[in-house]
């Protein structure tokens, strides 16, 4: 019996996506959806899941014509659950035992508003909170530092915007849909993978010697930067921030000393040329300065893929790059096991609902 480990799931995962493309996992929440007239769709979720639907967000505006707003649970129910008739608002929750995206639930069921869960796990206690209940598709991922479900999460997303879409008679505008250009999104996913590997080799002494570290990007680069920067912090136990391109030079850059690592995820034309500067700037004070993208022109890239047909499903495909570094830096170094006492802090305050079982095997 193989013991699971996110390499393992980072694997699979284009297993996982093209079972989803051929599945139709998204045709309940699409039925939901275009039920009724819509201004805003609000994805409510927290964590990776919160992560995915960030770097989903500029495909869903785009595809829907309409905003879309990525909440915390807890900020939904305490500060922000006012729903008018046309805002769709759907909870996620990869485990199904969240008690804050469970509380989301019942805050709309409270207001008089359906609940919708998206969860990949129907034998959560999900179900009991639901109006409808949307299996994603993403299957069982038994360790805590969620992989495969961040870009199943982001497909399921691109998949449901297209199917909803093309309901409601939106034009795609001659681009190719999220399913039929999903061969090209996993090969870029696999040449990241590769790609990674080159880089723990070339660059292990400052992977290895990691301090405190800023993951820029913009747009559905942004997406991809704060999953980023959870992966790194709460494997590798160092400070990881996530900050948008542009934001990190009105504060967040006073902080860099040499110590500092700043990872740039900049793919699109509308990164490219500030995301030059910024890392030509930023090599002045530190030479832990790593750069993921699609820019052709990108020497000095760490990661490159080619840009997709659809530039905004680029960003999603550089999420294993952290993913890898994270699990490879962390067994190479033993960082499993936490500071001691911070099992304390768990038994005082949980995430998960008392049905949960911890399945994290590191």
């Amino acid at each position: 019996m193989r013991t699971e480990t996110m390499l393992h799931y980072v694997a699979e995962t284009p297993a996982v996506l093209r079972a989803q493309a051929a599945g139709n996992f998204e045709e309940p929440l699409v039925d939901a959806y275009v039920a009724a007239p819509r201004r805003v769709v609000r994805v409510v979720a927290s964590g990776s899941s919160r992560n995915a639907a960030l770097c989903a967000r500029p495909y869903l505006r785009r595809a829907l014509g309409v905003e879309v707003l990525v909440t915390d649970p807890w900020t939904f129910v305490h500060h922000e659950h006012e729903v008018p008739d046309d805002e769709f608002v759907v909870c996620v929750s990869q485990s199904g035992f969240s008690t804050a995206a469970i509380e989301a639930l019942d805050c709309l069921r409270r207001l008089g508003r359906p609940a919708i869960g998206i969860t990949g796990d129907v034998a959560s206690d999900f179900p009991a909170h639901c109006d409808v209940l949307v299996d994603y598709g993403v299957g069982t991922e038994t360790v805590g530092y969620v992989t495969k479900g961040v870009s199943a999460l982001h497909a399921f997303f691109c998949l449901f915007a297209d199917t909803a879409a093309g309901r409601l008679g939106r034009d795609g505008g001659g681009r190719p849909s999220f399913r039929d250009s999903l061969g090209e999104y996993v090969a870029s996913y696999e040449a990241v993978r590769s790609q990674t590997r080159d880089v723990l080799r070339s660059r292990e002494k400052e992977l290895t010697s990691m301090g405190p570290v800023f993951v820029l990007g913009s747009g559905p680069d942004l997406g991809v930067a704060a999953e980023g920067a959870l992966k790194l912090a709460e494997t590798l136990q160092v400070p990881a921030v996530a900050v948008d391109l542009e934001e990190f030079l009105h504060g967040p850059h006073l902080q860099l000393t040499p110590l500092h690592t700043v990872v740039v995820v900049a793919t699109g034309p509308a990164s490219r040329a500030r995301s030059r500067q910024i890392r030509a700037a930023a090599r002045v004070v530190t030479d832990r300065v790593l750069l993921l993208t699609d820019d052709p022109g990108a020497d000095d890239a760490d990661v490159r893929v080619d840009t997709l047909r659809d530039p905004l499903a680029s960003a999603a495909s550089l999420l294993p790059f952290f993913q890898i570094v994270s699990y490879e830096i962390t067994e190479r170094k033993h960082l499993w096991h936490k500071h001691p006492l911070l099992a304390r802090f768990e038994a005082m305050v949980s995430g998960k609902s008392e049905n949960y079982v911890d399945r994290e095997v590191v």
